[in-house]
């Protein structure tokens, strides 16, 4: 099978520019790519049946060929990589056979959400080009701990959205969103919520944030906030609506690495007042 590979990145590329989204092939196109396929999965609901299904099999193919073009530019092709055809399916091999498919990837992406982050993905795969193992997983799995203590584990995504109206809702005080380096946290009621997250370190220490409003970053004056958890008083700031909450929600779950999703999400810097509080 004769493949322009070359040819089908340059169709995607072409295809994002129509968005404004440029595609250089550079390792900051790759985030590009993740926005443009979670917009996809977004609507998901317009492509039903035999065409909307072949519609994003070939989105999957030429972005994911895409992909397969910028790690190969980025060093993978000097580690020994090549386009090969296994099972009639695109994928990078090297001599030691190790094999990486960003097209199949990228389909599981638009299909999946999140938990199938192509960053992620091809993060990973400059490890493994590089002989290395990767000592986190590819993608953040999430258990959710209820009000009750009660523990839902390896929650995706696209299940998440029922277990944040329980809150918004009143029907739970709170929720956590447990990861392997941290947790997320949140609650409140009426539009009105407080969310936390902490990250533990690998030697021990930690860090704690709060998600602020953005557009009341300078307003530290203290509130009352009456949630069925209980009466807090945070800073103006600290209180955010629906809208903040879903979307730092997303970001966890798209974002394994610390510093990623902290540059997805609008926060102060809490650690010093923890510790302190806890007294440490």
């Amino acid at each position: 099978m004769d493949i322009n590979y070359h040819e089908i990145a340059e169709r995607a590329a072409s295809h994002a520019l129509k968005s404004n989204i440029t595609l250089d092939y550079s390792e900051k196109s790759i985030a590009e790519v993740e926005s443009i396929l979670g917009t996809y999965y977004d609507h998901l609901a317009e492509y039903d049946g035999k065409d909307g299904a072949d519609t994003l099999w070939n989105v999957a193919v030429h972005y994911g060929i895409y992909l397969g073009e910028t790690m190969l530019r980025l060093g993978m092709k000097e580690k020994g990589f090549a386009w090969y055809i296994d099972d009639d399916m695109p994928v990078l091999k090297n001599q030691a056979k190790a094999q990486i498919s960003p097209v199949t990837k990228a389909h599981k992406r638009i299909l999946n959400g999140p938990e199938d982050n192509v960053k992620s993905f091809c993060d990973v795969a400059f490890l493994l080009a590089d002989g290395k193992f990767p000592d986190k997983n590819v993608h953040r799995a999430i258990n959710v701990q209820l009000p009750s203590g009660q523990v839902i584990e390896n929650v995706l995504y696209r299940d998440i959205a029922s277990y944040i109206t329980m809150i918004e809702t009143g029907r739970e005080d709170f929720l956590i969103l447990e990861s392997q380096d941290g947790f997320f946290q949140f609650y409140g009621v009426n539009n009105q919520f407080v969310c936390e997250v902490r990250v533990n370190l690998p030697d021990g220490d930690f860090h704690t944030y709060s998600v602020i409003d953005k557009a009341k970053e300078q307003q530290t004056r203290r509130v009352q906030l009456t949630t069925p958890y209980g009466q807090f008083t945070p800073a103006e700031r600290e209180v955010v609506s629906l809208e903040v909450v879903n979307m730092v929600v997303r970001a966890y779950y798209e974002h394994v690495k610390t510093d990623d999703f902290l540059g997805a999400i609008p926060y102060i810097d809490t650690t010093e007042i923890t510790k302190r509080c806890m007294g440490l």
